[in-house]
């Protein structure tokens, strides 16, 4: 007997028959992958399904598909659920929206008008202040309030006198009034008979006040009794009268007196109108200020 067909076989070698027949070997390997399919496939697509659902269901979402997209999907635990809602995002898109809305034109319109006012303001305090009212007071002589200052100097060299003016003009920002003072003094003028130096002052180029100061104070304030016997003598030796919008001032009696003469008190009788007055201490109050800015 053959000693190499005699030798027992092992256990772990195939059968004849399975080294034979090779389709049967092909015929069960595919058998085998059909159940491993079977067994763990259903499950394997499930998990992509649930990541990709969140972001598709967020720009489109409805109340319905929000409530879909809360309930766990098959194969997660409560734990593993993602509830991000989607309702909440869309809600929000509105005010996005606004914001490249085109500007109001209701609050441009506001912004115009405020501005258009401050102008219009400006416009009339600057009108204000250089403003030539309808009804002057007499002043000195032929002189009446808010005349000009170049008709009075023409005037005056017209009459053969030599005026001298003296100018200061302030200068102002942009929507402050003007605050121009001019001063015209001419010497050996006469007025009521007495000789003197007149002294006239202007606001905006607008007269305000007449001043004169006689070289014989005695004289004067003769002729100041008589031609205004409504100004009496105050305590404090200066007198004062007040009609409507003039004002006239005296210093005449206080000058000629003996205590007047040791003070060496200037004499001097003035008009003046209070209205331009007023106006003048008005500026220096609201844009003293303002204006050196």
């Amino acid at each position: 007997m053959d000693e190499k067909t005699s030798a027992p076989k092992d256990w772990l070698d195939p059968p004849d028959w399975w080294k034979k027949w090779r389709p049967l070997r092909w015929l069960t390997g595919a058998l085998v992958i059909a159940a491993l399919y079977s067994w763990f496939g259903p499950d394997w697509p499930e998990e992509p399904q649930t990541t990709a659902a969140a972001p598709t269901a967020a720009p489109t979402a409805t109340p319905a598909a929000v409530a879909i997209a809360e309930l766990p999907a098959p194969g997660q635990t409560p734990e593993a659920k993602v509830t991000t809602p989607a309702a909440p995002v869309a809600a929000k898109a509105p005010p996005v929206a606004t914001a490249t809305l085109p500007p109001n034109k209701a609050v441009e319109a506001m912004i115009y008008e405020e501005a258009g006012s401050a102008a219009a303001q400006s416009d009339s305090e600057i009108a204000a202040f250089t403003r030539i009212e309808t009804d002057p007071v007499p002043l000195l002589g032929k002189y009446r309030s808010y005349m000009g200052l170049d008709e009075i100097v023409v005037g005056l060299e017209q009459a053969g006198f030599k005026p001298e003016t003296e100018s200061r003009h302030a200068k102002v920002r942009s929507g402050v009034p003007p605050r121009d003072f001019d001063v015209v003094t001419v010497h050996q003028y006469q007025h009521w008979g007495a000789q003197g130096r007149l002294e006239l002052q202007f606001f905006n180029n607008r007269l305000y006040q007449t001043e004169f100061e006689p070289d014989e104070p005695d004289l004067y304030r003769t002729a100041q009794r008589r031609q205004l016997p409504q100004i009496k003598r105050e305590g404090s030796g200066r007198s004062e009268l007040i009609q409507g919008d003039l004002r006239i001032a005296s210093s005449l009696d206080l000058a000629v007196s003996d205590v007047g003469k040791n003070l060496r008190t200037r004499p001097f009788l003035l008009w003046q109108d209070r209205r331009l007055v007023r106006q003048r201490d008005e500026w220096d109050r609201r844009f003293a200020e303002t204006a050196k800015r």
